[in-house]
């Protein structure tokens, strides 16, 4: 198994991409840590389908939060291999009915979540460890109905090289995983007919993915087999390009 004894922690796991990629490692033979904001059952049940000796709650806007959950993790299992930061909000508005009260939000926690969690795993992440950030076409492109999810993506990217940059002496390797539209309930009640029609002209592959898609990817970069992989980013979005 490719993942066998590595500790990981999936922020976000108890639903959608974050609870695909918790399976799969706990396929691979991970010692995964499952966590949750407001599903609490989802992800008790996820935890116990998958052998994970931590399911913990975890808000990424709280600090002191934050600081509590990594000290957890580090009592019970001494390190931490792998991170993935999955745990993500959308506030869809065209750019001009954007409330600053939404931005603020949506890069609170897709964005600074992620810097607050980054920095409260450094005294736990082996040498040689993983960070994967969760990004998103819509930070590649730049929308179109998600101006502060599409910045705050964006601003993923640039944390993610910084980051690669100063851990690159540990040999940790910082990647960004960047998935396309995924086909699922948020995504049909969010996007318009036209939003559709535009994402669809994007793509190669004219569907919209799923979950499980994202999960090789996830397990590949946070394998020994990606070992002189950093500061990159996989997309994962059926071909999808942008028309000039």
């Amino acid at each position: 198994m490719r993942l066998a004894g590595k500790v990981a922690v999936v922020t976000g796991s108890s639903s959608g991409i974050g609870e695909a990629i918790a399976r799969g490692y706990a396929r691979e033979g991970a010692r995964v840590v499952v966590t949750y904001l407001t599903k609490q059952a989802e992800a008790q049940k996820i935890g116990e389908e998958i052998g994970a000796e931590l399911i913990l709650p975890l808000d990424v806007r709280d600090r002191a939060n934050v600081h509590a959950f990594f000290q957890a993790v580090g009592e019970k299992h001494g390190h931490i291999d792998i991170l993935v930061n999955n745990a993500g909000i959308n506030r869809t508005a065209d750019f001009d009915q954007q409330t600053e009260e939404d931005w603020n939000e949506v890069l609170d926690v897709n964005l600074t979540g992620v810097f607050r969690c980054c920095q409260e795993v450094l005294p736990f992440i082996s040498d040689k460890g993983r960070i994967i950030n969760i990004g998103s076409l819509s930070g590649e492109y730049g929308g179109p109905r998600t101006p502060s999810y599409a910045c705050a993506k964006m601003g993923l990217t640039a944390l993610t090289h910084n980051l690669a940059r100063f851990l690159g002496d540990r040999e940790i390797c910082v990647n960004t995983l960047s998935p396309g539209v995924i086909g699922n309930e948020f995504t049909e009640q969010t996007m318009s007919a036209d939003v559709k029609k535009t994402a669809f002209s994007l793509m190669l592959i004219k569907r919209f993915a799923r979950v499980e898609e994202m999960v090789g990817a996830a397990v590949y970069l946070g394998s020994d087999e990606s070992s002189y992989l950093t500061a990159q980013t996989i997309s994962i979005n059926g071909g999808a390009w942008v028309r000039s």
